[in-house]
């Protein structure tokens, strides 16, 4: 029976910790061997410390999969898009490999990362790691709600994950991240009022505005499918120190295409677009797909 990478779908934690890596030249094979043990290292932590809520995912970046796994290559991965123009300018940095960790201890989170790294010893190299955290009541540095739409219960499964059973990219998910970081100070100098007009919605109790310009944030990234649901769930967290603070975005989706066309509906036309854009900056956007464990244990047992 396939199952979903617990990570994907999972409730927010309270902290969060984002491995980026590349492999290293030759170890393709090496690798596919050691991913069949992702759902195992999850399950022998998540025992041990079964109060902090642990999950975790992996997942191949767009440009990498096809060296690891040639036999089947997910119809709808695809690079991050890039986005270049005189307004806005989205910077993309592809990775081979994304480990995603969330737990409510931090300390775990820790432990779970170690555990990774002796896992894939020899075969990648770390690039960059982003620790987030759970900020108030799950907020953006901005003081709004992020994610607003956000899928609750079952819903979650089937925005994020793939159903096909006689597929191999069922309960697989397209994961697309990006790092924002906000320039709080031109920000916090507007009215609350002005905000919530940029926002769409209220600031206190996330409530959609009914009298709001007509080119918001919540309008521009808030797209139903034809289900009714959102094309995307939000899995981001806030990251940041006392220099800088930001969003680590990640979007999980069973749609290959989901993430671009909100991008796109968010940097619109002309003068119309997000304004939320207007307030940060993006860099390091990549994409990735995130299989089942099943998936990752057949392929290990078949000969590259």
């Amino acid at each position: 029976m396939a199952l979903a990478q617990s990570g994907v779908c999972a409730e927010a934690n309270l902290h969060g910790l984002h491995l980026f890596f590349n492999v290293l030249e030759g170890q393709d094979e090496a690798l596919r061997a050691a991913l069949a043990n992702a759902g195992r290292l999850q399950d022998e932590l998540n025992d041990r410390f079964s109060e902090s809520m642990l999950s975790s995912f992996v997942a191949l970046g767009a440009q990498y999969w096809p060296h690891i796994y040639p036999e089947f290559i997910p119809s709808g991965l695809k690079s991050f898009p890039h986005i270049a123009d005189a307004e806005h300018t989205i910077h993309t940095q592809p990775f081979d490999l994304l480990y995603v960790v969330r737990s409510d201890r931090e300390d775990v989170n820790h432990i779970f990362a170690q555990s990774i790294l002796h896992m894939l010893s020899g075969m990648v190299e770390l690039v960059a790691h982003v620790r987030a955290f759970r900020f108030l009541d799950g907020r953006d540095f901005n003081g709004f709600i992020y994610g607003g739409d956000t899928p609750r219960g079952r819903a979650k499964r089937e925005v994020a994950l793939i159903n096909n059973p006689n597929g191999a990219d069922h309960l697989g998910s397209y994961i697309h991240v990006h790092r924002v970081k906000f320039d709080l100070l031109h920000w916090q100098a507007l009215p609350l009022g002005e905000q919530e007009q940029l926002m769409g919605r209220t600031r206190l109790d996330n409530d959609l505005l009914t009298e709001c310009d007509e080119v918001n944030h919540a309008k521009l990234t808030e797209i139903k499918g034809e289900n009714g649901l959102p094309l995307l769930l939000n899995q981001s967290m806030p990251f940041g120190d006392v220099f800088e603070q930001g969003s680590l975005y990640i979007s999980c989706s069973a749609k290959g295409d989901a993430f671009e066309t909100v991008l796109k509906s968010r940097l619109g036309q002309g003068h119309e677009y997000d304004p939320l854009l207007d307030y940060s900056t993006s860099d390091m956007g990549s994409a990735y797909f995130a299989p089942s464990i099943e998936f990752l244990k057949v392929m290990a047992e078949m000969p590259e």
